[in-house]
């Protein structure tokens, strides 16, 4: 007798979700939150706008010579929807700014909102309703479909920005132009197929940036299609030979695809990020900053850092130190403690490229070591994948500890909306004019009252400072 126990196939439940879904099932805390993620998305975006990365990718769209339909944040720039979505998701997470999904090890900011902006600017005249709804919907999707292959899909080597985001932006523009349940599966299954993003550009590559922009775009382009009747592989995340899972991860568990699936939001575990540099740095930060603060810790009296953490941490960002490209430094811990330690903090500034090279910064991560303790592996769940025990020797034989499991910005450390609206005041403002970062702020603070966004939000983003 067969005694398999019958599982629902999770492409179809969860497109059977997204279709169905709307704004009125949409409880309070996630739309707030869905404007926290657009909020945050578009300072981080604009700050981005005028990096090398991002005029490369700008100069090749307008080269296409685009139809105008959509704004590129924070220039001149108009092209169409697909375009400006790749412009605008390489800057969203063009400075490691943009925010994350812990468990799922993805930021899909920077994929689902310069898609669904790009289109509700430029294919759709639809309402602030709309635009949350997809939002959280991309969000919701991503997350799941990172959840069931995190964190091997990473430790394979691979981006989960340009894999989950590509599923997250199809899924939210999928919404947008109101598919039903088959045409939402064709819009994943052409999802899948798009999938793409490699680790190792993290070490010195402007490709990294460029992951999210291509995420947001295919996205696009899956829902059109699908929309337009080309039929994805229906059984994406199932398929046991070719299937998205299957092929990206050793291991995988498709329960959490569809676990609590309209009523525990994934939405809820997302996080903002206090720091200009991969999330998994962050824990560090926090405790370089304590032991700063509270000890009267300086740079010149460090001896040695010792950070006790994670596999996950270790393989991401643990490695030794040597200039390249901006990224390299950002996605390196002992360069980001060093800059902690020197500056008390790892903001833009930190980042700058007179700073890659700066012998106090290379002598100081040199003496960063970082090491994996099995017992945070053994004993931790996927909230504390990013845990660390930081120990700071000083010239004068003093040692100080600090132990930190939720970065600042993790969902169970949040950022206060102060602080998340103060972020974006200081990105934006950085590169628009002041009444546009002020009318985008209040926009996004009413967008469920407003009746054409895209519009309105394409205007005050290319409102360039003079």
């Amino acid at each position: 007798m067969d005694t398999a126990v019958s599982v629902p196939p999770a492409t179809r439940t969860l497109a059977e979700f997204a279709a169905r879904t709307t704004y009125s099932d949409l409880p309070p805390d996630i739309v707030a939150m869905a404007k926290r993620c657009i909020l945050d998305s578009l300072g981080c975006g604009l700050y981005a706008s005028s990096k090398p990365w991002t005029r490369s990718v700008a100069a090749v769209v307008a080269a296409l010579g685009q139809a105008r339909k959509a704004g590129v944040w924070g220039t001149t720039l108009r092209a169409d929807p697909t375009g400006a979505a790749l412009v605008n998701g390489t800057s969203a997470q063009g400075f490691e700014l943009d925010d994350a999904h812990d468990q799922s090890m993805s930021h899909y900011g920077a994929a689902v909102v310069p898609a669904v902006l790009a289109v509700a600017e430029g294919l759709s005249e639809c309402d602030g309703e709309t635009v949350i709804l997809a939002t959280v919907i991309g969000y919701e999707v991503g997350s799941r479909v990172g959840n069931a292959v995190s964190p091997h899909v990473f430790q394979r080597g691979f981006h989960p920005c340009g894999l989950t985001g590509t599923f997250a932006a199809a899924a939210a523009i999928a919404k947008m132009l109101d598919l039903g349940t088959d045409q939402f599966i064709n819009a994943l299954g052409l999802a899948g197929s798009q999938a793409a993003g490699l680790m190792a550009s993290q070490f010195g590559a402007m490709a990294k940036r460029f992951h999210s922009g291509k995420a947001a775009l295919n996205g696009i382009l899956a829902a059109m299609l699908a929309q337009a009747g080309l039929t994805g592989v229906r059984d994406v995340l199932e398929a046991p030979y070719g299937g998205f899972c299957s092929t990206y991860a050793d291991s995988y568990d498709l329960e959490l695809v569809t676990r609590g699936l309209g009523s525990d939001y994934e939405m809820r575990r997302n996080g903002f990020k206090k720091y200009s540099s991969l999330a998994s740095s962050h824990n560090s930060v926090d405790a370089l900053r304590t032991i700063r603060a509270k000890h009267k810790v300086v740079a010149a009296n460090v001896e040695r850092v010792l950070i006790e953490t994670t596999k996950v941490v270790h393989l991401h960002c643990g490695w030794p130190y040597k200039p390249a490209e901006t990224i390299t430094a950002q996605m390196n811990l002992p360069y980001t403690a060093a800059v902690t330690l020197l500056d008390g903090t790892a903001f833009v500034d930190q980042y700058e490229d007179s700073k890659l090279r700066d012998p106090r910064i290379l002598d100081l991560a040199r003496r960063v070591e970082v090491v994996v303790d099995p017992e945070f592996d053994s004993l931790l769940g996927p909230d504390e994948m990013r845990a660390v025990r930081v120990t700071v020797f000083t010239k004068s034989g003093d040692r100080f500890v600090e132990k930190v499991l939720y970065r600042s910005g993790h969902h169970k450390n949040p950022i206060p909306d102060d602080e998340l609206r103060a972020k974006f005041r200081d990105l934006a403002g950085r590169v628009l004019e002041k009444d546009a970062v002020s009318s985008i702020e209040g926009l996004i603070a009413g967008l469920e009252i407003e009746k054409t966004p895209g519009a309105a939000l394409g205007t005050h983003l290319q409102q360039v400072r003079k």
